[in-house]
């Protein structure tokens, strides 16, 4: 060890009470490293909160460093912040992924759109803090509640006899809160830019039950109870004032051994070492912290105040002179005091009042009124405020330009100015506040993120279902799938990505403007491929994979999107499926073929009848029944041809030959004609044999 500095571990000696010494020194060289910037953020506060010492009673300022933090909070934290989940690859048929984004949306913003939530306060305090004095920061931490049930007592199945059983630890609840953390509470170890930091360590003052119950009775009585004191009288005026005594803890995670350390200044030992418990890809359960105006030199924040500090000074200087002046500039002079009459007359005179004067001639002789009287000259002290106004308010241009507050944004502007003039500026003035917009929403996504983790590394299966409802939900059958993912966060993180939604003030109407835009040309487009589906029934999942496409672009589309793939895949399983035939024209068919059926049965059978009616009269046939029978024939080969949606006609039976008549009197007659013509009748009769013997020939 030379010159205060630290070689290795070694220089500090072995044992506890070498880890105490270094964290001690750890300590120390933070706080002279960001000692700078504690004096300037506790002057910045006061000044914020216009809190004036002894000396400053009589000045008159201005407040606007006070309007403009409002200003600029309403334009970067005009709603809490909601998280926005999605598939870091939009695989399309990768449901389980999708449904995992859903569950973890879900979960995250119970906490943020909650109002008993604990999330969107800390997160409005740590912005609140960046804007103000230049650094803000949030912590992350896993809550686990148990408790110890009693087993009933068991029976050994060996011998029988009664067995005490060991007590079950269940588990009540479990959360990961995010937790505010006070620009003063909050260290780091010296470096330039945040992936040099080392260590990163905020401070808790515990009361004594605290103590005892997070690090045991003989711990707790060892630690010095100095309370909440600093060195500082004017930080130490600006503390609530506290009853009870407390000790300083500080909490440090050291990414170099992955440990963590619990240390209290004063203590020759640390309090408690534990190993990773959290297990995080990044190891520090805190976002980067937000940063003003750091530059890569040192990793030290400026706020915006400093930036413009003498303006605010200068202003409130001009402020105190104009006062002074205006409360100078009043109706004040001198006059004759043997003219009495002057005196009463602005003391004693009121409206439509005259003054008496006892000698009238001589007053007047004497030059009257103008020369009894000689007033203070006002017009200068009005031509000097006048001046100082002007001064003013060219000061508060400069702070403007300077904090980047144009004066649209203030809602200030001038009659003269054109609409496009106005455009032109609001675009120019909220650049800087888009760069802030995009630091505040990188900072969310992170503290999200580390959320988010804690939640796949160490929630319960059933506490994931339980927070995010997702059995309730149409994805349903793929939640078991996803919360399986989602406890393997090593393959998950490559899938899902956790943002952050603009916590800015939305225009409603803006909004509305684009949706509105958005289903006009959703639905024109709808209207042009209509032909094309009907032309191309294929082609129907391509179109809705387009609309998929253009509606991924707007915010919000996330909310539908499992809708939008549903209806993909029951169009992509319609084009799969074979096509059903139509029950109008199957009905119609199968009523021309039962029609035609009977008929050629009716046909049959008064062909029969007739044939008996001429073997019984000794007649002879008027023509050969062959012709008839093959002419029928003809016609039922023809219909039997025509081609059907579903081949309805291949199911009936092939027509087969009547069988030879014989000299009973139905012997030629098929069975089925005798039954008055059933439909399952043989098509057709080929040769018929002479119903007379010996007739034809």
């Amino acid at each position: 060890m030379s010159s205060g500095t630290i070689d290795g571990v070694e220089d500090l000696g072995t044992g506890k009470g070498a880890s105490a010494a270094l964290w001690s020194s750890e300590i120390k060289a933070s706080q002279t490293f960001l000692e700078k910037f504690h004096r300037s953020a506790t002057k910045i506060n006061r000044r914020y909160l216009d809190k004036r010492d002894a000396g400053q009673q009589s000045e008159f300022r201005v407040n606007l460093f006070w309007s403009t933090i409002q200003v600029v909070m309403s334009l970067l934290y005009a709603q809490p912040p909601k998280a926005d989940v999605k598939r870091l690859y939009d695989d399309y048929s990768d449901q389980p992924s999708r449904v995992a984004s859903e569950i973890l949306e879900r979960i995250l913003n119970n906490d943020l759109q909650s109002d008993h939530g604990s999330s969107s306060a800390s997160i409005r305090y740590a912005i609140q803090d960046w804007v103000t004095i230049g650094l803000g920061q949030i912590w992350a931490r896993y809550d686990l509640q148990t408790a110890v049930d009693d087993a009933p007592p068991g029976i050994d199945p060996m011998t029988g006899e009664p067995i005490e059983a060991e007590p079950v630890e269940r588990i009540v609840s479990e959360d990961a809160l995010i937790e505010y953390v006070h620009w003063q509470d909050f260290l780091y170890s010296p470096a330039r830019i945040w992936e040099e930091v080392r260590w990163v360590a905020r401070r808790a003052y515990l009361t004594k039950e605290k103590l005892i119950s997070r690090f045991g009775e003989e711990v707790a009585g060892k630690v010095p109870m100095t309370g909440n004191q600093t060195k500082d009288p004017k930080e130490a005026q600006d503390k609530p004032k506290d009853p009870w005594n407390r000790a300083e803890v500080w909490e440090i995670w050291d990414k170099r051994t992955k440990k963590v350390y619990w240390f209290s200044p004063g203590c020759d030992f640390l309090l408690d070492e534990r190993e990773d418990p959290l297990g995080l890809s990044a190891f520090f359960p805190c976002p980067p912290a937000l940063f003003a105006n750091a530059s890569t030199t040192e990793l030290i924040p400026r706020s915006d105040y400093i930036m413009s500090q003498d303006q605010f000074e200068q202003l409130d200087e001009i402020n105190t002179r104009v006062t002074w002046l205006t409360r100078a500039m009043k109706v004040v002079g001198v006059y004759d005091k043997s003219a009495e009459g002057v005196q009463r007359m602005l003391s004693q005179g009121v409206e439509n009042q005259l003054i008496p004067v006892d000698n009238w001639a001589m007053f007047a002789e004497s030059g009257g009124l103008k020369q009894k009287v000689d007033w203070m000259p006002v017009s200068e002290v009005a031509s000097v405020i006048e001046r100082l106004v002007n001064l003013r308010e060219q000061v508060k241009a400069q702070i403007y330009e300077v904090l980047g507050i144009s004066d649209i944004m203030r809602g200030s502007t001038k009659a003269s100015e054109t609409a496009a003039a106005q455009q032109i500026k609001a675009q120019f003035g909220s650049t800087r506040i888009q760069l802030k917009q995009f630091y505040i929403a990188k900072f969310v996504q992170a503290g999200m993120s580390i959320k988010a983790e804690i939640i796949e590394r160490h929630f319960q299966p059933e506490t994931i279902a339980k927070m995010s409802n997702i059995m309730a939900t149409p994805d349903a059958e793929f939640a078991q799938e996803a919360i399986r993912l989602l406890k393997t966060p090593d393959e998950s993180q490559y899938r899902v990505l956790i943002q952050a939604d603009t916590l800015a003030y939305i225009d409603r109407k803006a909004e509305n403007d684009v949706r509105t835009a958005a289903l006009t040309a959703i639905g024109q487009f709808i209207q042009q491929v209509m032909g094309l589906t009907d032309k191309l029934p294929g082609a129907a999942p391509y179109m809705l994979e387009i609309v998929r496409w253009y509606g991924a672009g707007f915010k919000g589309f996330q909310e539908i999107e499992g809708i939008m793939n549903r209806a993909i895949d029951a169009a992509t399983k319609m084009q799969q499926e074979p096509a059903k035939p139509d029950q109008m024209y199957e009905a119609e068919v199968a009523e021309k073929q039962a029609g035609a059926l009977e008929r050629r049965a009716n046909a049959v059978q008064k062909l029969a009848d007739a044939g008996l009616k001429t073997a019984q009269s000794a007649m002879p046939f008027p023509a050969p029944p062959e012709q008839f029978l093959n002419g029928m024939q003809g016609q039922q080969q023809a219909m039997a041809q025509q081609p059907t949606r579903e081949q309805m006609m291949a199911s009936q039976s092939p027509p087969q030959p009547m069988p030879s008549m014989g000299t009973e009197p139905n012997a030629g007659v098929p069975h089925d004609v005798t039954q008055m013509g059933e439909p399952n009748m043989p098509p057709m009769m080929p040769s018929m044999p002479p119903l007379i013997p010996g007739a034809g020939q």
